[in-house]
């Protein structure tokens, strides 16, 4: 089953140009994944047009493909499956007919229990035909015997557990639905007549679309020939949405709780700086997510801001490359250094995130090779020690840098002069206690590995034990 991945979900209804906008929402959303990408329309009455293939959004489709995906509704996905199959066959969106009914479904999260379901649908006959643990939501539904689009959802996912943010094709119209956590983000947008949903608001700003509302945590829609029709899952609705969502993963022009990504970051950047201060000559962030970050810091600290990374945007991310060896080398194709920047000076250096620690060591060895008299190490959120069940793809907690040794050796291992975590009650202060911080403090929402609010057994490192370097 392919239990992790980060993926970006849109969908429309009502378009004359209905592939195109999708194509333009997924293309806003490329950063969400880079492995695959799909989209399927439709014009009612259970026919359909589907293409998808690995590769980017623009590798994917043409100009002529768009013209042939001819549809008035229809819903996209982009997909990261580091862990487990990135085989054609799980690529989405996933398609089912039955009974003259047409279901597509886009998925972006993970099912925590979806090896248990597997096993519970495989003994009353459904053959799986991929490694996605998506597959099993598809399998649910159309077991529901109603033919109404809403029942049929929320019927469905009784039982299901974890994170899913959802939107689904069917007959005569599109859906969209998140569980009841709100582990993974899903707006609502309109343009004109059309409506449309979305994983982050800036696939609306692409198509000069209003972003009408967050979709709250249980909450779905349906839209169809009668209009729009909102309905909430039979469970109760906490909120938990993932605060990896504002620290990394969303773009700084999305919003959240009405408010830019960008704004949080800043946030975060300034709480940093309070909490680790440090004397300096610049500071600056390693592009393009900590950008805002090391703004916040800059602001707080009086110490001015300087560019002094340059990123290629031609390679993938390297916290989610599935192999060590690309990771490395994505380091060194992505990061040049401005030298002249650095030369003699104390430099705070603002990092969103560290969970290895291999693009960190790379990054520091550049700095001292550039000629910096200090380098200050300043990571804008808490330490990573637990693995996630939600949908990001993590390695083993012991890789975890956190996880190798007592902090004070951290610094010496990543080759540092100092090094200052944001702390979780200022991860809080900034975007709310009502998000999900369980790879910070292995407090998960939902039960996970028979567990619930489950402490991992890799939440303290190890008292004795020097970490050992790595060659850089």
């Amino acid at each position: 089953m392919d239990l992790k991945e980060k993926c970006g979900l849109f969908a429309a209804y009502n378009g004359r140009t209905t592939s195109k906008d999708i194509y333009l929402g997924l293309y806003a959303q490329q950063h969400r994944g880079q492995e695959s990408a799909g989209i399927v329309v439709s014009r009612g009455l259970g026919d359909y047009a589907l293409h998808k293939d690995i590769g980017l959004v623009t590798n994917v489709f043409s100009e002529k493909l768009l013209h042939q995906l001819d549809g008035t509704f229809g819903i996209g996905h982009v997909r990261y499956s580091t862990s487990g199959s990135c085989a054609e066959k799980d690529i989405q969106p996933l398609v089912a007919t039955h009974r003259g009914q047409i279901i597509a479904m886009a998925h972006n999260g993970n099912i925590v229990n979806a090896l248990d379901l597997k096993e519970g649908l495989e003994s009353d006959g459904s053959v799986f035909t991929t490694t996605s643990d998506s597959e099993v939501i598809l399998h649910k539904i159309v077991r529901v015997r109603s033919d109404d689009p809403v029942e049929k959802i929320c019927e469905g996912l009784r039982g299901v557990e974890g994170a899913y943010s959802l939107v689904f094709l069917f007959n005569d119209g599109v859906a969209a639905v998140r569980d009841p956590f709100g582990f993974r983000p899903l707006f609502l947008g309109r343009k004109d007549g059309s409506i449309f949903f979305a994983s982050e608001t800036c696939a609306f700003d692409i198509l000069n679309a209003e972003c009408v509302a967050e979709v709250s945590p249980g909450e779905g829609y349906f839209v169809g020939p009668k209009g729009l029709r909102r309905f909430q899952l039979p469970v109760p609705a906490v909120e938990r949405m993932c605060s990896f969502e504002t620290i990394y993963f969303s773009r700084p022009d999305s919003q959240f709780k009405n408010q830019a990504i960008h704004r949080y970051r800043i946030k975060l950047g300034e709480e940093l700086a309070r909490e680790h201060p440090v004397d300096a000559d610049i500071v600056t962030g390693i592009p393009d997510s900590s950008n805002s970050a090391s703004l916040g810091y800059s602001i707080a600290s009086g110490i001015p801001l300087d560019i002094v990374l340059v990123r290629s945007h031609y390679t993938g991310r390297t916290f989610i490359a599935p192999y060590q060896s690309m990771r490395d080398l994505n380091v060194r194709k992505k990061i040049n250094i401005i030298s002249d920047s650095v030369l003699g000076k104390r430099v705070v250096v603002v990092d969103d995130s560290i969970v290895r620690g291999t693009t960190s060591r790379q990054i520091v060895k550049m700095f001292r090779d550039h000629g910096a008299a200090q380098v200050h190490l300043r990571i804008a959120s808490p330490m990573v020690r637990h693995p996630c069940f939600f949908g990001i793809d993590m390695p083993d907690p012991d890789d975890f840098l956190a996880n190798k040794a007592p902090a004070d050796q951290l610094a010496g291992y990543l080759g540092v002069d100092s090094i200052g975590y944001l702390s979780v009650d200022a991860l809080k202060r900034v975007v709310g206690d009502q998000t999900c911080m369980a790879c910070f403090t292995g407090k998960y929402p939902v039960p996970v590995n028979g567990q619930s609010n489950c402490i991992s057994k890799t939440a303290a490192a190890p008292e004795s034990a020097p970490l050992e370097p790595e060659p850089v």
